[in-house]
């Protein structure tokens, strides 16, 4: 089956649309423990492994909630 040139600007419509819709989601650690309902103690532990990265905003550490999702908890079959 070929694909046309539409076909391929459709797509790319689509996938164009859905990453504009993508909003960072910023939490600090204590928020986001609560969001995926586990503890701080985990959010520090994925933070001391190299897991999540967090963003400095003036003296606070934020973390966004999206990008950890994404990461950590989408299934990969």
């Amino acid at each position: 089956m070929a694909v046309t040139n539409d076909d391929i600007m459709a797509e790319l419509k689509d996938i164009k649309q859905s990453l504009a819709t993508q909003q960072a989601v910023w939490k600090r650690a204590k928020g986001v423990a609560e969001h995926f309902d586990v503890s701080l103690g985990t959010v520090k532990s994925w933070k001391k492994q190299g897991l999540i990265k967090g963003q400095r905003h003036n003296r606070t550490v934020i973390y966004d909630v999206m990008t950890i999702k994404r990461e950590l908890f989408t299934d990969t079959d």
